[in-house]
């Protein structure tokens, strides 16, 4: 081995650079590299994007009225056309232990409801028996709860009723023991009849006819005319009259240790043995339920009111129970029958749906000729055919109405039965089509609100932290004094001297919104300041302004830029947190007055505020991680990292 083996020699005789392998890139363009590789981020921007899209283009597509209410569209559930075949939002509700009106057994209908629109029809109703403990008219039986008043003997009396002397009445009642015994207090009541012995005289005089006792279950009473007329006053001559005028009381007698005293009745019969098919005996009643519903009747003649503050309620009336599945999308849009007018017909004929000799162009033409001339032109006619003409005269006019049989989505000018897959809020309107509306403006409102506070604040803090010293001391105090009033009161004198409108809390929003920004803004300036290629930049002949603007404002604006994105949720909550108050916007729709209004009904859709709530969740969530990647994006440091 010798140095020759050692020698560097020159393997090429041209010597030239190697090119650059990389790209040169901008810092913006590095940005968008970093920024595209965190795929959190990434999808969070397509969320917020999908929203934005959707709150521009529902109001443009989307062809409901959300101005006009519609009361009879009210509180539909949601429903999803590619969803309803599964049974997951098909629209309908699921009712449990509706009242059935069971006066006919073969036509059994939930009390209320369509039953049209039950799923399956009537015969897919579960049907259960039950008891209630009010009067219905489609119950039956059950007992009579007299409850005495704290301080009185007192109960229940029937209407005046006129008893012939020459008769022979027995009454006949019956306490149920099994309820009257497990009292904790059982009542001890009397039968009394409360007498006029002539037509002109006010006076009535007691007669009881059953003491107080606690004889409960079946308890006759026989001679009840006799007994009036052994216990006449002394000194009258009955051999005049025909009749006396009786008003029949169950009382109840209140014991003195108990607050008070309830008393069941089944039943309470007056029949004359002579003549049971009496009218009188219709004063008595055969079950509670009956009894109660007297007091709905406008027949006053057999009713019992209470006296001496007694209360009467129905007790174990039994009823039928029924659970169903029901669909309101039937109920308010399938076919009805419909009370149409004149007018209304002669505009589809003027469309060219209906052929009808109206009473203006045929006046000599009978009902039923007319009805008979009835033709349904086209499916697109609303109505299907009509059965009956109303005719209504007055004075100086004649109306002309018609019972039709109506298809509503068309009435209501949709060419099927609708799908709202947010369902309808209280006003009957597209919900969806709503929320998107809302969405738009609340959107508006953040974003302005955000450009205007982060422009100003980043202003007012950069100004603050670069100088310090007195500078920085006085704008710290203005910034505290204004910090130190609540928003809620700056927003509401807003409201109060410029109304509720969009610019009115658009300048609320920005009277203080800005100083989260501009604190943020201030320490990044105190952080980077003193750094290194500030001082080399100062030392070069840099201006504040370049010093302020080129080289530590960029350097600060990852956090800046993750606190301002943030700033445009945060702004719509404000503003529903307003709207919850009920000085929210007016004249617009927005996110924060549809949940303020669907908080209201909470309890029975739940589903309005649900949506409103995840479409806000969604959006709190997306900018937050949208955020954080841009903070990441715009960060100098990592320039070039990948």
């Amino acid at each position: 081995m010798n140095k020759k083996d050692f020698e560097f020699v020159q393997s090429e005789s041209r010597i030239s650079d190697v090119k650059l392998q990389t790209k040169p890139t901008t810092f913006f363009k590095d940005a968008i590299k970093r920024f595209v590789k965190n795929k959190v981020s990434v999808v969070a921007f397509s969320f917020i994007g999908f929203l934005v899209t959707l709150s521009v283009l529902v109001p443009l597509v989307n062809t409901s009225d959300i101005d006009q209410p519609n009361t009879a569209a009210r509180f539909l559930p949601p429903r999803w056309a590619f969803l309803e075949d599964i049974g997951i939002f098909d629209g309908t509700i699921s009712y449990n232990n509706i009242i059935l009106d069971a006066s006919d057994l073969n036509n059994i209908n939930p009390v209320g409801f369509n039953p049209e629109a039950i799923k399956g029809g009537i015969q897919a109703i579960v049907i259960s028996d039950g008891l209630i403990n009010n009067a219905s008219p489609y119950a039956k039986g059950g007992f009579v709860r007299i409850l005495s008043s704290k301080t009185l003997s007192s109960g229940i009396q029937s209407s005046p009723t006129f008893l012939a002397k020459n008769s022979d009445f027995i009454i006949e009642i019956n306490t149920p023991r099994e309820f009257n015994e497990k009292e904790q207090n059982p009542a001890r009541y009397r039968i009394t009849a409360q007498v006029k012995y002539f037509f002109d005289q006010d006076l009535r005089y007691e007669v009881e006819l059953l003491p107080f006792s606690r004889n409960y279950g079946g308890v006759e009473i026989d001679n009840v005319v006799q007994s009036i007329i052994n216990r006449a006053p002394v000194g009258f001559s009955l051999s005049s009259i025909g009749a006396f005028n009786v008003i029949f009381r169950i009382e109840i007698e209140q014991s003195l240790n108990a607050q008070s005293s309830a008393l069941f009745v089944e039943s309470f019969s007056l029949t004359d043995k002579n003549n049971p098919s009496n009218e009188v005996s219709s004063v008595g009643f055969l079950d509670g339920n009956s009894l109660v519903l007297r007091d709905l009747e406008d027949v006053v003649e057999y009713n019992w009111p209470v006296f001496n503050g007694a209360q009467k309620n129905v007790f174990q009336a039994s009823v039928k129970y029924g659970s169903f599945k029901y669909d309101p999308y039937v109920n308010v849009y399938g076919e009805k029958e419909f009370l149409i007018g004149e007018s209304e017909i002669l505009n589809w004929i003027d469309l060219g749906y209906v052929s009808f000799s109206t009473p203006t162009q045929f006046p000599n033409l009978s009902s039923e000729e007319r009805i008979a001339s009835f033709t349904r032109l086209t499916d697109d006619s609303p109505v299907i055919s009509i059965s009956e003409e109303i005719v209504v005269v007055g004075p100086d006019f004649v109306v002309y109405e018609y019972v039709a049989r109506v298809s509503m989505y068309r009435f209501y000018g949709h060419d099927s039965v609708p799908y709202f897959l947010f369902g309808t809020n209280h006003n009957g309107a597209d919900y969806f089509k709503v929320v998107f509306s809302g969405l738009q403006t609340s959107l508006l409102l953040g974003l302005a609100g955000m450009l205007i506070n982060v422009s100003f604040g980043m202003i007012w803090g950069s100004i603050s932290g670069y100088f310090g010293g007195n500078v920085d001391l006085g704008m710290e105090r203005i910034t505290e004094i204004l910090g130190g009033v609540p928003w809620i009161v700056i927003i509401t004198l807003a409201i109060l001297h410029l109304g509720n409108s969009f610019t009115t809390f658009l300048i609320a929003l920005t009277l203080t919104g800005w100083i989260g920004t501009s604190s943020l803004t201030r320490s990044q300036f105190y952080r980077y300041k003193r750094r290194e290629y500030v001082l080399a930049s100062r030392t070069l002949g840099a201006s504040d302004w370049r010093l302020i603007f080129r080289h530590i404002l960029p350097n600060s604006i990852g956090p800046i830029v993750t606190s301002s994105v943030l700033l445009i949720p945060g702004i719509i909550f404000s503003e529903a947190t307003i709207s919850y108050l009920g000085i929210g916007l007016q004249g617009l729709p927005s996110l924060g007055v549809a949940l303020s209004q669907a908080q209201e009904y909470l309890a029975t859709s739940p589903y309005l505020i649900g949506w409103g709530s995840l479409i806000i969740s969604i959006l709190m969530i997306s900018f937050n991680l949208f955020g954080n990647g841009l903070r990441d994006a715009f960060n100098p440091s990592l320039k070039g990292v990948d």
